[in-house]
């Protein structure tokens, strides 16, 4: 059974565009070796990080939309581990937009909100008598 999933990783900032082109190969061959395939490639470029990573500030996004078989999903997540070009990676299995969610039973069978309680204002007279007794 394949499914979808997301994969995005980051290269090292000092790679060139022959070495990026040749890592992003190399990641297409991880997929492509445990029987998946690649659906979508985009390749962001040069970010910086929200924090270093390996002493590096910057790194070359890569996303990549793919179908896998779910135990392949180790395997690739193995080889770019071992990958010293990519410091960072993220493989998570895409959401499935072409059904409707649906609302949990919890939710579907819980009473509406009750809504809060009108503020009775007093009536005139006995603001009146009140203001006499004072």
């Amino acid at each position: 059974m394949v499914r979808d999933y997301e994969l995005t990783f980051i290269g090292k900032p000092d790679l060139d565009a022959t070495n990026m082109a040749a890592l992003v190969e190399k990641v297409k061959g991880y997929i492509a070796a445990d029987g998946g395939n690649v659906v979508k490639l985009d390749q962001w470029g040069m970010r910086r990080l929200m924090y270093p990573i390996n002493k590096y500030k910057e790194g070359q996004y890569v996303f990549a939309a793919v179908q896998l078989e779910p135990t392949a999903t180790a395997k690739v997540e193995n080889r770019l581990k071992l990958n010293e070009e990519v410091i960072r990676y993220l493989l998570v299995r895409a959401e499935d937009h072409s059904k409707p969610a649906a609302k949990p039973a919890a939710v579907a069978a819980a009473a509406p909100v009750a809504e809060a309680p009108a503020v009775v204002e007093p009536a005139p007279e006995a603001l009146v008598a009140v203001a006499a007794t004072e």
